[in-house]
């Protein structure tokens, strides 16, 4: 970690939305994006507002673009470009991806899903039974919720194809320990699913490390546009059959990409890399790319453990019942609680009216929050979720105003 000052007066001056006064405490709904994303936006839909694969300039540029920020994205996630394959969102990528799965599955063949993710990563799973898969699900237990890696054991057999799991839940903020469950997963000859939506905002996700064979993130959580990205390892990109129209090379990434990408918001997505390696030389952080990447998510980690002690110690305070793990480690920056005797979209609407961002309900976390958690009388939970540019003063509206109602 740099001795250099946490920057968070020039990180937030990055970002036009966060001059509004309002306070922005959803974060883990959607991120803002910095000026290096909107003047790539700009830049894209000004220069290039074509589309790809032509001989004029013009195209070549968005073909070029496209090309080199889908080389960022595997920089980013610790792959290769020809495993990073865009779409319109992650929920429609694992949508995509368990048709696929769905194709090469034989009567009886095993896929576990986990309580602990959001919907995206379970629904589309669970309808492979209608091709006669048979559906297992990992039970978060005990009073902070968590995946115990004996139950995961005890589910694992020879006829298990796919597990697919959370790296950081949505709703609680809980980090699992995917290269454990990797190791579990893939002695069975399995293959991991990952979803990263809400990690990657946190923390900077190596799909090598963790052993993911599959793995979907979206980049308007990690303060760039509306975009989803599937990866996939070699060995699933050989196995899995792509939507491809019949002309297309399967062996490239527009075997999984049909019809026409947003390509303004692929290119605009790539000023979220250049923003990166401004806040690195910013830390005094030498070079660019994923090394200082790297360095720069580690002091974002720091900056957001001391906003989370401070919420912690608030809610703490105010007598708010609170879900997950108790303290600061193995978590994000995303915190989900209620207030005694009120409903969650009370107190949402109650800081909304004060100017202060939050959610309520079960976040598409549907299944933990009323199952699991018991919640569904409640009506849900409230969630508050902070991010790098969140300041400690953000933190303290949004006690204030709970403060009235606690």
């Amino acid at each position: 970690m740099t001795g250099a000052a946490y920057p968070l007066e020039w990180i937030r001056a990055q970002f036009p939305a966060l001059s509004s006064g309002e306070v922005w405490l959803d974060n883990a709904a959607g991120a803002q994006v910095p000026r290096a994303v909107l003047g790539a936006l700009h830049h894209a839909m000004s220069t290039m507002q074509v589309n790809k694969g032509g001989a004029y300039a013009a195209s070549r540029r968005v073909t070029a673009a496209k090309e080199g920020v889908r080389a960022r994205v595997a920089e980013f996630l610790g792959g290769a470009p020809h495993n990073v394959i865009f779409g319109p969102n992650a929920t429609t990528l694992v949508a995509l991806l368990a048709q696929s799965v769905g194709e090469t599955l034989a009567p009886g063949d095993e896929v576990i899903v986990t309580g602990l993710d959001h919907h995206a990563n379970i629904d589309p799973w669970r309808r492979l039974a209608a091709r006669g898969a048979v559906l297992k699900t990992w039970v978060p237990v005990g009073p902070q919720v968590r995946l115990e890696l004996g139950d995961l054991e005890g589910l694992l057999g020879s006829k298990t194809k796919l597990v697919a799991v959370t790296a950081a839940s949505n709703a609680l903020g809980t980090l699992t320990d995917l290269p454990a469950i990797a190791e579990r997963v893939h002695a069975v000859g399995a293959r991991l699913m990952v979803d990263a939506v809400h990690y990657a905002p946190h923390a900077l996700p190596d799909v090598r490390a963790w052993g993911a064979d599959m793995l979907v993130f979206s980049p308007y959580k990690v303060f760039g546009p509306h975009l989803g990205v599937l990866y996939l390892s070699d060995a699933a990109l050989g196995a899995l059959p792509a939507p491809r129209l019949a002309f297309l090379p399967a062996s490239e990434p527009i075997a999984w990409e049909p019809g026409t990408q947003s390509h303004e918001a692929i290119v605009a997505f790539g000023g979220v890399f250049r923003y990166l390696d401004e806040v690195a030389a910013q830390l005094g952080v030498a070079g660019s790319g994923r090394g200082a990447w790297a360095a720069v998510f580690a002091r974002f980690a720091a900056h957001e453990r001391a906003l989370t002690t401070r919420l912690l110690a608030g809610l703490e305070r105010l007598g708010a019942e609170r879900y997950g793990l108790l303290g600061t480690s193995g978590r994000t920056a995303t915190v989900a609680f209620n207030l005694p005797g009120r409903a969650p979209k009370e107190v949402a609407g109650h800081l909304a009216a004060r100017g202060v961002g939050a959610a309520w309900g079960h976040f598409y976390a549907h299944e933990l929050v009323m199952k699991h958690l018991g919640l569904a009388a409640r009506g849900g939970a409230v969630r508050l979720s902070a991010l790098h540019y969140t300041s400690f003063e953000e933190v303290d509206a949004a006690l204030e105003a709970l403060g009235a109602l606690a």
